[in-house]
């Protein structure tokens, strides 16, 4: 059974939580896979309150609404906000006490998952500084930290990355993640290839001339060209969404990514 909890996403007014967070977890909440005590507290530099953080993300869930219009009106009301200068350690104090006291609100143990829906740069100061107000241990109810890719720029960078989270937080709290690690899509094509022995025969390199990849985006740069000009659209999109990449070992224990 899941238990009741919070998400707190940092960077919550941003295109990440706009475009893939928040319609995923009013998806689940259409579906009844969020437990029945759970709340959304977004994190962000923004000057926004509840109501215009509401009225803003319900703009993001157009085609969700259209199809469901009860249940998106039951789901934003669980969304909440709060406004901190997120590289100031003392502001964190403010988000310990909104979590805390929508906990109490709900009547449920301090369960708390931190989504880091920022620029890279940012991870080490908002895990460090989560963990100086306490966040990563305190309270009765667990913590865990998302890191969303990219994970470092290099694998010394990653190695780096992981120390630094390492640092504050156990293993079993972290959770580095890929919203297009993985996808369906290309796990259905390798079941499809290995599974089918017709095809299984001629997929190889005495028949097939070349592979095409193409990623049609109907979508421009927007509001992100600060995180392209840092990443760059090759390392952002190329060696994880067009490619399925898994880790081989744990970085902790020295391992690379492989790909397949």
């Amino acid at each position: 059974m899941l238990e009741n909890h919070i998400v707190v996403i940092f960077g919550a007014s941003g295109d990440l939580t706009r475009r893939k967070l928040l319609p995923a977890l009013a998806s689940l909440h259409a579906q009844r896979l969020l437990p029945e005590r759970f709340a959304v507290l977004g994190v962000g530099r923004t000057p926004l309150d509840d109501a215009s953080f509401r009225q803003e993300m319900a703009s993001a869930l157009p085609r969700f609404a259209a199809h469901l219009p009860a249940e998106a009106a039951a789901f934003v009301p669980l969304l909440h906000y709060q406004s901190i200068d997120t590289g100031d350690p003392a502001a964190y104090e403010q988000v310990k006490q909104r979590v805390y006291g929508l906990c109490a609100e709900l009547g449920i143990p301090h369960n708390c998952l931190f989504y880091l829906s920022t620029p890279p740069d940012l991870y080490p100061k908002i895990s460090a500084c989560l963990a100086a107000s306490d966040l990563n241990t305190s309270g009765d109810g667990w913590k865990r930290l998302v890191v969303e890719k990219p994970f470092g720029r290099d694998l010394a960078s990653a190695r780096e990355l992981n120390r630094q989270l390492l640092a504050e937080w156990r293993e079993d709290q972290l959770y580095r993640i890929d919203h297009y690690l993985g996808k369906e899509t290309v796990q259905n094509l390798l079941v499809f290839r290995f599974a089918n022995e017709i095809f299984d025969s001629l997929w190889n390199h005495r028949y097939v001339d070349y592979v095409e990849i193409t990623s049609a985006e109907s979508l421009g740069v927007e509001r992100r060209a600060g995180y392209f000009d840092g990443s760059g659209i090759v390392r952002d999109m190329v060696q994880n969404h067009l490619f399925w990449r898994y880790p081989c070992q744990n970085l902790a224990s020295g391992g690379e990514y492989c790909e397949l």
